[in-house]
């Protein structure tokens, strides 16, 4: 992260100011406190730490991503400032070395995750912090703060706009960020080990810094820019978070030192078994809001609204079989997979909104065209975001039974129909649902636009989950092949609930791979089911 902040991140602009002194400073000081805290001993200060800052990484990574998509509609003055109008902008290696710091946040943070449940294991909960529920609010407005414009701007060269009115990959972007944010922190305050709950919020203190800051800091530095009120409500509640943390969490510094042993457990299976639950329905309220309002605000609809309106229906049958113990691992395993549902057809129901959106102009610099966002892209955005915070938890709610019942036992014998479905599938996000005069399908080989975003992001879940189903037990492999075989008869289901838009539509050659894929889905899925009752 560093070494991302001094390199360059595009050759077609650089930083507004001299920004890499801080950014360095940003990004190695909660390093150096977690390699100290580890080496001290004080393990549960360092995992939390390390598994704050990997909370918020996805965001951040998705955040970043936007220097890839366009980097001309970023608002990252410490990191870009145009000197001139630009339509696209490459990238530089400083890009890369972010992105590759963001991945490896995230590993160290699925790393640091273990001994954080062990910590918390060990001490358990007095349940005596002061202050404790001050902080999640705090977050909550910090939150908010990052949703909001983060910097005014005079520059003709940088357009200042709030989350909601940028491009969508920055959109979602914060909106993981603005998502995990008190999530985390809900969880950090009320961890069983005091380290754990310390480390975790300093982490997530030290992620909002280091995207607030800077740009406060432009706002300050930069001619022709101002500190918005977005920067300081996420910059000067994260500070009070700070400083209160100490008190919300008091170290127990002599249990920190305590050997990873102990017969303590923490009841956290139920709990996030109904955050994951949460989730899912709020993933599910968002997404038929943005598939019933208008995409813009001259009343605008997305010919996917009713696709995304399935698949708002079908993240959310799950969820009430979360909260019953005999049917709450199938449907997590359904839900882990079907979140993606809302993603695919989501980025396809926001291309309406991109498309007008590019079509505006640079707010009066040549655009002679002007729309309005309506309340329908807005809610498919926060469904979007919802919809991989709904994966986050679906996968540490995975992660959490495996480690409770362990993972001894026999394996499910589908390894053949999972492998074609795999191929089927890899053929069938490739290639047209349907096909329509004038029309161009966007897809993942050729007229790559936002929906095969949303293409490329189904089939890497499918083909993770087929590649998974292999080495599970059967009914953790059956539950998860179900969930695919639901996922891909939604993307055939293109036809009826999209094409109907398009004069003279008919189905492609996805069609009819995509039917092939769910036969052999269903195969694998009742093999895998057949064999968990043996």
């Amino acid at each position: 992260m560093a070494a991302g902040a001094i390199a360059p991140v595009s050759p077609d602009a650089g930083p507004g100011y001299l920004s890499w002194p801080l950014l360095v400073i940003l990004a190695v000081v909660p390093a150096g406190i977690a390699v100290a805290a580890a080496r001290s001993g004080r393990h549960g200060l360092a995992a939390g730490l390390v598994t704050g800052l990997a909370a918020l990484a996805p965001g951040r990574l998705i955040l970043d991503l936007q220097f890839l998509v366009n980097g001309s509609r970023t608002i990252r003055p410490e990191l870009y400032l145009p000197d001139r109008l630009l339509d696209r902008s490459g990238v530089g290696i400083g890009f890369w070395l972010l992105i590759a710091g963001h991945l490896l946040t995230l590993v160290a943070g699925i790393a640091a995750a273990r001994v954080v449940r062990e910590r918390n294991e060990i001490d358990g909960g007095d349940d005596k912090r002061r202050w404790r529920l001050i902080i999640p609010l705090l977050t909550v407005v910090a939150a908010v703060g990052l949703l909001m414009t983060p910097v005014l701007s005079d520059d003709p060269f940088l357009l200042a706009r709030s989350a909601f009115e940028g491009p969508g990959l920055a959109l979602a972007g914060y909106l993981l960020l603005a998502g995990a944010l008190p999530i985390a922190a809900v969880l950090g305050v009320f961890a069983g080990s005091d380290g754990v709950a310390r480390g975790t919020l300093g982490g997530l203190v030290a992620a909002v810094l280091a995207v607030a800051v800077p740009t406060f800091v432009a706002g300050l530095a930069v001619p022709g820019l101002e500190v918005s009120t977005g920067a300081y409500l996420a910059v000067v509640p994260m500070v009070l978070v700070l400083v209160l943390t100490p008190l919300a969490t008091p170290q127990q510094t002599q249990t920190e030192r305590t050997d990873l042993a102990g017969e303590a457990r923490v009841p956290g299976l139920t709990i996030w078994r109904a955050l994951t639950a949460l989730l899912a329905l709020l993933t599910g309220i968002a997404a038929t809001i943005g598939a019933y309002a208008p995409q813009l605000g001259t009343g605008t609809d997305s010919p996917a609204r009713w696709q995304l309106l399935v698949a708002a229906i079908l993240v959310v049958l799950p969820t009430p079989f979360l909260l019953a113990r005999r049917t709450a691992s199938a449907a997590r395993g359904i839900l882990a997979v079907l979140w993606a549902g809302v993603v695919l057809a989501g980025t396809a129901v926001l291309s309406t909104a991109i498309t007008a959106s590019e079509a505006t102009g640079l707010g009066g610099l040549g655009g002679a065209i002007n729309y309005r966002l309506g309340a329908g892209a807005v809610f498919t955005a926060i469904a979007l975001g919802l919809a991989g915070l709904t994966a986050l938890a679906a996968v540490i709610t995975g992660v959490v039974e495996r480690d409770d019942t362990g993972t001894e036992g026999p394996r499910p014998r589908v390894l053949l129909p999972a492998g074609i479905a795999a191929v089927l599938a890899i053929a069938t996000f490739g290639t047209p649902v349907f096909t329509a005069p004038d029309y161009a399908t966007p897809g993942l080989w050729s007229d790559f636009d936002t929906p095969s975003w949303g293409l490329l992001a189904a089939l890497l879940v499918v083909l993770g989950t087929l590649g998974l189903s292999v080495r599970s037990r059967p009914g953790a492999a059956a539950a998860g092949l179900a969930g695919t075989a639901v996922l891909l008869a939604l993307h055939v289901a293109e036809v009826p609930l999209v094409s109907s838009a398009f004069g003279g539509a008919q189905p492609g050659a996805g069609f009819w791979l995509g039917l092939a894929a769910v036969v052999a889905a269903v195969v694998a899925a009742v093999t895998a089911a057949a064999g968990a009752k043996k």
